[in-house]
């Protein structure tokens, strides 16, 4: 049997300390005999006072936990991230840089779980931040719509979440009370997510087997145990059905369905359609004057903006706005292949 090695990482002014009732529960727990975990603790506070220190950046903070991940662990098969708040923000930064770097490694990471973190940034006191942390490196990636940290949110959807067959499941959660990351940023534009019970700090203090924070964890835990037991037991390659691709996308004919969605005429009714969309697509969108021309427009800034799934993320206002109706789940198809054009 793998083992499964679960590596805790803290946020912004925090430590190991705050895993401390996760993995109590995880060694109390029978059905998770074969986990073992480990805290991975790196240097975080307001400011450095000492003359010979600085408070390390991101790029380093997650260097060094590739390297904790390559040689602290080096031998075990089967990694799982568990993050806290800022400690997201490095673990996406680590996958992105070992992405970018081709690292064997990154096989072995298996899970990233996400409790509260900020991928988005976090409005909380934002002005006196900026006045009173200027210098710390920090703080200044868990400002809103921080470029570097959507870049390595983008490397990680893009190449670990939306591709077929993906070998890393990505989870993120919010707390239903916290005031500090919002669900909304929390949650940002990743596919599998959800809310859970508590604030910023206690999300990550389960009280019991019951407590949803944990639940959520251990059935992770259990469907990767599952998942990699399956895959062995399924030694002789099994031919694949081939599954048929979606027609080739010829614009007007998706406007042609676009048109027959309820609603798609009227200019309020596309307008909740696009504040569905990411930020960045939402302020690149135009508006040419007919109804056809827009849409055409859309499409094509979609089409630009793949990397942040645009089409999917269409596809799920139209979802939203319209459920079950049969041109949207048609469309959804013909949306979601534009990330890939």
């Amino acid at each position: 049997m793998v083992t499964t090695t679960v590596v805790f990482v803290h946020g912004f002014l925090s430590s190991d300390r705050v895993w401390s009732a996760f993995r109590e529960l995880i060694r109390d727990d029978p059905a998770l005999g074969d986990v073992e975990t480990h805290a991975f603790r790196y240097a975080t506070s307001l400011l450095s006072w000492h003359p010979l220190r600085q408070v390390p950046t991101f790029d380093e903070v997650a260097d060094s936990l590739r390297t904790f991940l390559r040689h602290d662990l080096a031998h075990r098969p089967r990694l799982a991230l568990v993050t806290h708040s800022q400690g997201g923000l490095v673990a996406q930064r680590t996958l992105a840089r070992m992405l970018a770097d081709d690292d064997p490694d990154l096989a072995r990471i298996r899970l990233l779980l996400m409790y509260a973190c900020p991928t988005a940034g976090s409005d909380l006191g934002l002005s006196t931040r900026r006045a009173l942390l200027r210098a710390n490196p920090q703080e200044q990636q868990l400002r809103p719509l921080n470029a570097a940290v959507l870049d390595a949110q983008r490397a990680v959807l893009h190449r670990l979440v939306h591709v077929p067959d993906p070998s890393m499941r990505v989870l993120a959660f919010a707390g239903e009370s916290d005031a500090v990351v919002s669900p909304a940023s929390a949650r940002s534009l990743f596919p599998d997510t959800g809310v859970l019970p508590g604030d910023h700090f206690g999300i990550v203090r389960p009280d019991s087997p019951q407590h949803r924070s944990y639940v959520v964890l251990r059935q992770a835990l259990l469907h990767l145990a599952v998942e990699d037991d399956r895959s062995r037991a399924n030694t002789v390659p099994q031919p694949r059905t081939p599954t048929a691709a979606p027609p080739p996308a010829n614009d007007g004919e998706l406007v042609d369905l676009l048109l027959k969605v309820p609603g798609m005429a009227d200019p309020a009714f596309r307008e909740q359609a696009y504040a569905r969309l990411p930020p960045r697509v939402r302020e690149q969108l135009s508006r040419p004057g007919p109804v056809r021309l827009e849409l055409l427009a859309a499409l094509d800034t979609l089409r630009d903006y793949r990397h942040l799934a645009a089409g999917r993320a269409f596809a799920d206002a139209l979802a939203a706005l319209v459920p079950e109706h049969p041109v949207v789940d048609e469309l959804r198809e013909r949306l979601v292949a534009l990330d890939a054009a």
